[in-house]
């Protein structure tokens, strides 16, 4: 990322859309070979802060200046832990930094009102480096359209629902990260690590609903008004002892991790113009204020030992203990008569705490000659869970399980700018606090969600096929693979008998997931003024769930292509579109998705200043997605209507100069073991990853 000169003004998400087998839909959800089931690392850790709820709005908040690389790991190793499913995205910031010091500062700001800004430092004084960086970023979507149909096929008296409305979203968002690396000698080098998270963001919606009977007579209508204010965060500790003997590329490496990620939520809903009263149903909350805090803290061990056998051999092994705490506490209050919020009873609240022990050891073998490459491990990983509720202690529960994860990948050097590769690995995969909380999110009454604290881990087999090719003007990396789940967690809508007007969405191990893809990426330099490049990929995905009855199968994909022409007196026009066909969901569907944008750069005083002029959708002031989801109960349609066109101007300025290398450890610790928010995901991996822009 380092050489490409839109790096200089662009965000993180900008540059993600040309990395092989990543995509960014018109949305700004990342995919990772068609999936969102994937994890992200920083400096080649997991971190909290990038597998969250709310990973775009961070990564635009992340300036792509302060980036060296990006890589696609998709054939994970022994060392690596054995859940994930997809593979990893890990983000490298640049830290081959010399003696001295060198820094940037950047701003920003958009005609939708958003801001934002940052700065980057780097230093190294006789033993001691270190780098850091700082982002603030406020965002704002201004108001967008939303309709939807709800049909409910069991009950003809609350047959047809329709709300019409709009909602904005605005948010603050800061991040922080401090590296500091100190070399005692040329043998021992001590790590630490501290990344700093926190962000909230205020949603406030207007919506109109009606509910009609089968014969088309209004039973009652009402207007309800929304806000709700979302904190998230996380804090990441890492340390690590790296011991180098006088044996090159030995090394062994003792790391600890400690990280915490508070996530709450605070929403009421208020209801007014209200008609026919006397039908609404008694379970339907009308003025509510519900309060959740939900929190994950974990502590990691980590030791591992890597050596060469001869010249061609290397074998490594290692140690692990993670222990994991996911807590949820719930206060929910409904106003009375007379306007004043009054608490509801501890029954009707799902508190609960979640306890992983978990245990892991691994030993693998690579081997390497002048063509052919090849590396296979096994891991044994063991967990004991606990899930104790705090009103409820009958619904208390434990569950212990092992897994022996096997894992092999094999390369072939066609010619020296050439390369084959194939691998298989066997993932699983653990649901997060957003799968696992029970907290009943019924903001909207009539549509209610919440999670599953009986979720087993995914476990997926996943087979890789990659050929990549590298020439002064054509790059190309082709990938195909196949992936199966037979315990898929799944999000699925159903209608209770007992509550026949209120869909209910939630998580379960219901799915048979089954995929199978080939992706592109492919880049073309003709000259010294031109660069092109596209990324894109197809997947046929086949979903069946035997206790829904369920079954979907389809084809989708996309394609993103960007154009960068370099002018004279440093000035760039960069170009790019892309297109997203729609969704394969178990229950439903979602429709296509477009964007293109262009910008205009130039560089000035000697290439440190840097400023641009961009323009996201010139052609488009708004973009309208529609889905709908159904069964033999019901039928759900709906469509979101948002502004897209903004324009924005980035500044970026560069000082200090480097003489010599910070040292960095080369292992730490990797928990890229959970499925990470109610619609991302992880994934994880090593041995062969397809290398990034």
């Amino acid at each position: 990322m380092e050489d490409d000169p839109e790096a200089k003004v662009n965000n993180v998400l900008d540059m993600l859309r040309k990395v092989p087998m990543v995509s960014v839909d018109g949305e700004e959800k990342v995919q990772l070979k068609g999936s969102t089931n994937f994890k992200f690392y920083l400096n080649g850790k997991p971190s909290n802060m990038l597998n969250g709820q709310n990973v775009s709005d961070i990564l635009k908040s992340m300036p792509a200046n302060s980036i060296k690389t990006i890589e696609v790991i998709t054939d994970p190793g022994a060392r690596y832990d054995a859940e994930g499913i997809g593979g990893i995205i890990n983000i490298i910031t640049i830290r081959n930094t010399l003696k001295g010091f060198q820094g940037s500062v950047s701003g920003n700001a958009g005609t939708f009102g958003s801001f934002g800004g940052g700065t980057y430092l780097t230093a190294k004084t006789g033993k001691l480096g270190l780098t850091g960086n700082f982002n603030y970023n406020n965002y704002r979507r201004p108001f967008g359209e939303t309709e939807s149909t709800n049909e409910n096929f069991i009950n003809p008296r609350y047959y047809l629902e329709n709300n019409t409305g709009r909602s904005k979203n605005t948010g603050i968002y800061m991040m922080g990260r401090l590296e500091a690396s100190y070399e005692l000698d040329t043998l021992n080098l001590f790590s630490l690590g501290v990344n700093l998270w926190n962000g909230k963001s205020n949603n406030i919606s207007e919506m109109d609903m009606e509910m009609l009977n089968q014969a088309g007579g209004r039973e009652y209508s009402y207007k309800r008004d929304g806000d709700g204010i979302y904190g998230y965060g996380s804090t990441d500790i890492n340390f690590d002892y790296q011991r180098s003997t006088r044996k090159k590329d030995e090394l062994f490496t003792l790391s600890y991790r400690f990280s915490t990620s508070p996530n709450s939520s605070e929403n009421h809903s208020y209801v007014a113009n209200i008609t026919g009263a006397e039908n609404i149903p008694s379970y339907i909350k009308l003025n509510q204020w519900n309060d959740n805090d939900a929190r994950t803290s974990e502590h990691t061990v980590q030791i591992d030992y890597t050596t060469p056998v001869a010249k061609q051999h290397t074998i490594e092994a290692g140690l692990k203990y993670i222990l994991r705490q996911n807590i949820s506490e719930v206060n929910q209050y409904e106003m009375d008569n007379a306007g004043n919020w009054e608490k509801l009873s501890s029954e009707f609240f799902n508190d609960f705490e979640h306890i992983s022990n978990i245990y892991a050891g691994y030993a693998g073998y690579a081997y390497k000659a002048k063509k052919v490459g090849f590396r296979t491990g096994l891991r044994a990983e063991g967990t004991q869970q606990d899930v104790k509720f705090h009103f409820d202690k009958n619904r208390n529960f434990g569950t212990d399980y092992f897994n022996a994860v096997p894992s092999v990948t094999v390369s072939y050097q066609l010619k020296p700018a050439q390369q084959l590769r194939a691998g298989y690995n066997l993932r699983i995969s653990r649901p997060g606090i957003w799968y696992l909380n029970p907290y009943v999110n019924d903001t909207d009454p009539y549509n209610i969600s919440y999670g599953n604290p009986e979720l087993k881990p995914e476990k997926s087999n996943v087979f890789n096929l990659n050929y990549s090719y590298f020439s002064p003007k054509v790059t190309l990396n082709i990938s195909a693979n196949y992936s199966y789940v037979n315990n898929s967690i799944e999000r699925y809508t159903f209608i209770d008998e007992n509550d026949p007007n209120v869909k209910q969405s939630t998580y379960g191990n219901i799915g048979r997931n089954q995929r199978t893809g080939v992706y592109v990426n492919a880049g073309w330099t003709p000259n010294k003024v031109l660069r092109i490049n596209f990324n894109g990929g197809m997947n046929y995905t086949d979903l069946k769930s035997a206790e829904l009855d369920a079954s979907n199968s389809g084809l989708n994909g996309n394609g993103y292509m960007t154009a960068q022409i370099s002018l004279p007196k440093d000035f760039r026009i960069n170009a790019y579109g892309g297109y997203f066909s729609g969704w394969i969901m178990l229950q439903g569907k979602y429709s296509s998705q477009y964007y293109n944008g262009i910008s205009c750069n130039k560089d000035f005083l000697k290439k440190k200043l840097t400023v641009s002029l961009s323009c996201s959708n010139p052609f488009t002031k708004y973009m309208k997605y529609k889905g709908s989801t159904s069964s033999e109960f019901f039928h759900n349609q709906y469509s979101m209507c948002f502004p897209v066109r903004e324009a924005r101007i980035n500044i970026s300025y560069r000082f200090g100069t480097m003489k010599e290398a910070i040292k960095k450890v080369q292992r730490g610790i990797n928990n890229d073991d959970v499925k990470s928010g109610g619609e991302g995901g992880s994934g994880g991996g090593t041995g062969g990853g397809a290398g990034g822009n």
